[in-house]
């Protein structure tokens, strides 16, 4: 990376992202300049089969291999950067909004955190909690987000990359990157207007809502994932997920022996139809918490997002403006990053949370 010399003669950062998925590890490197971030570097790793379960390490030694040969593939001789992986908001994390009164001169972090861990569900022992202001009052009122995670699950993380060779600088929640990605990538005057971020991940999604931009609440879908995508189309079109899989990638629907494009088509929609029902109740929920106010925007990413026809269906059956999330289209690429093609819209959606992990601010 020429720029590494560059950056810390300037007194740069430079941040690499490590996006663990059920399907795939990304990675992504950014540059931090002063007026504009770059792109250095991005790349995946196939994740082994069984070895990453409902957002939780099951193998690590299989996926420590898999992040070893993407790491070494992208910065074989890595020194100083930061490295930031994320967990996954399904796997038990927790986020809710605390008000703490905070005296002159007081301990304004034990105090924040105290008060958080005196109502449920913080006050369990076996988790780890941080915060977020989100507002000062004049009186010492301090309005924060806190967040706890399980300590195993934080453990893990870390012991994986440690006996990788590498020394996280942090570990944050997959929702909170996609959100990151949005609001440091979205013009000023378009940030304050309440949007939903909508993950399709592999075997779990999740909706998260921005509030005059800022982080308000996230759920988790009950349907909707890729993995009930390529079931119903198994069990309706009766091909395997290797076939399905492929289709998604090319777009091609005539691939499917023996069926015709409508035939294809009416299975997707039958599947997209679990997907629907989930993001209706998730903003129904929503709008019932903020006086009837509905997200003017949703915005689709993860693997799912490249699913045939998900965006103009959602669209259709939600009356809701609704596109592909695309952080990197305003930023800058080493052109070793992307190659001469360019990056598809298809791979930012994909790479889209380890880009919110590399755009953080420490």
């Amino acid at each position: 990376m020429a720029l590494d010399l560059i950056a810390k003669i300037r007194g740069e950062r430079q941040t690499i992202g490590v996006d663990i998925g059920h399907y795939s590890i990304k990675t992504v490197c950014v540059h931090h300049k002063r007026k504009n971030y770059c792109v250095l570097a991005m790349d995946m790793e196939p994740t082994p089969e069984g070895a990453f379960v409902d957002n939780e390490i099951q193998d690590e030694a299989k996926i420590r291999e898999a992040l070893v040969r993407l790491m070494m593939r992208n910065f074989p001789e890595m020194s100083k950067d930061d490295l930031v992986a994320s967990i996954g908001w399904t796997a038990g994390v927790l986020a809710d909004k605390s008000v703490a009164k905070v005296p002159k001169n007081g301990n304004e972090d034990a105090i924040v955190v105290q008060t958080a861990q005196a109502k449920p569900p913080f006050d369990d022992q076996d988790i780890m909690l941080d915060y977020q202001v989100m507002e000062r009052g004049e009186k010492g009122e301090i309005k924060s987000l806190v967040v706890a995670a399980k300590n195993k699950i934080l453990a893990d993380y870390s012991k994986l990359f440690s006996s990788a060779g590498y020394k996280l600088t942090a570990i944050d929640v997959d929702v909170f990157c996609i959100a990151n990605a949005y609001v440091a990538t979205t013009p000023e005057d378009r940030l304050a207007e309440t949007v939903a971020l909508l993950d399709i991940g592999e075997k779990k999604s999740t909706l998260t809502f921005l509030h005059k931009g800022e982080f308000h609440s996230v759920r988790t879908l009950t349907a909707g994932s890729v993995n009930s995508v390529v079931a119903t189309l198994s069990r309706h079109l009766g091909i395997d997920a290797a076939t399905c899989h492929e289709m998604f990638e090319k777009n091609d629907l005539t691939m499917v022996k023996d069926r015709s494009v409508a035939e294809v088509e009416s299975a997707l929609q039958l599947a997209f139809e679990e997907l629907v029902n989930s993001v209706e109740f998730g903003i129904r929920y929503f709008s019932s918490s903020e006086s009837g106010e509905k997200p003017v925007r949703l915005l689709l990413c993860g693997g799912g997002a490249n699913l045939p026809g998900i965006c103009d269906f959602l669209k259709q059956k939600l009356s809701l403006d609704c596109c592909i999330l695309n952080p990197f289209m305003n930023m800058e690429f080493d052109p070793a990053a992307v190659g001469e093609s360019g990056l598809s819209v298809a791979l930012a959606s994909i790479y889209t949370p380890a880009l919110g992990l590399a755009l953080r601010k420490f």
